[in-house]
């Protein structure tokens, strides 16, 4: 095929993706894997070669029977002293669906502490935020169904059959903007983290943005990215790597525990 005839048929199957993506979207059912487990876990986070910043969390249930994910995050060496910032997460999910109920950040800069909160219903979302020395209270509505936070759609994902070609998209709405996540299970990989060797899957990422004509657009900041949960009865995300625009960026695992021992298989 001539690079002429390559180069159109890109746009079209571009321009028909960009005009019907919502039909192209999976399901938000959860898929038949379980729940995990309550837990918590330390990440560590870099740029290139270099260890930027580090988090750890707990994934618990509330009385009410909500999933609840608490973090606290921090940027670390050389970085913290370009770019000093602290950062604090509650997540809340249904359990039983895995669609996001709120999430409420606290991000503390050299300068300024911004306070968000992000809560999510059946026609779409509503963002607050307020920052240290103004007194208004920012408010942004997006209206879109089926809408994911980050840690919902992880748990979705993790649900999910996860076979090698299986490819499944949904929208995510992580602080201020809707994007389409498109993600491909590549195959199954041995990856060494946290002191341990797994048996992981690993699955492709892309992000488009969705704008304000509720139109596709390409992500001018994200190129693409991989990540490798483990296969095995808890799927822990494992490892992330994504090429972005100041360059490669990565998280991995560095640190679990368990509030409670693995389920057996015919538990």
């Amino acid at each position: 095929m001539k690079p002429a005839a390559i180069i159109l048929a890109a746009l079209v199957v571009a321009t028909a993706f960009g005009q019907a993506w919502r039909e192209r979207l999976s399901p938000v059912e959860p898929g038949p894997f379980p729940l995990p487990r309550p837990l918590r876990a330390s990440y560590r986070f870099g740029w290139g070669v270099f260890t930027a910043a580090t988090a750890e969390g707990g994934l618990s249930w509330t009385d009410t029977g909500l999933l609840r994910l608490d973090a606290k995050g921090r940027t670390v060496g050389p970085a913290r002293l370009l770019w000093r910032m602290d950062a604090e997460l509650t997540s809340l999910c249904q359990a039983a669906t895995l669609r996001p109920v709120s999430d409420t950040f606290t991000e503390v800069y050299r300068d300024e502490t911004r306070r968000t909160k992000v809560v999510y219903d059946d026609a779409g979302v509503t963002r607050t935020r307020q920052s240290t020395g103004d007194d208004r209270v920012k408010t942004k509505r997006f209206d879109l169904p089926n809408l994911f936070d980050l840690p919902t759609a992880l748990l979705w994902l993790r649900s999910q059959r996860l076979q090698a070609g299986d490819t499944h998209r949904c929208v995510i709405y992580p602080d201020s903007t809707a994007y389409v996540a498109e993600m491909e299970v590549a195959g199954k990989e041995r990856l060494a983290v946290a002191g341990k060797r797994y048996e992981a899957i690993k699955v492709g990422l892309r992000l488009h943005e969705v704008n304000r004509k509720r139109e596709l657009a390409p992500h001018d900041k994200f190129k693409h990215g991989f990540g490798w949960l483990s296969d095995d009865s808890d799927r822990l995300l494992l490892k992330v790597v994504a090429d972005v625009f100041i360059g490669s960026v990565w998280m991995e695992l560095t640190r679990v525990e368990f509030d409670r021992p693995a389920s057996h298989a015919s538990d």
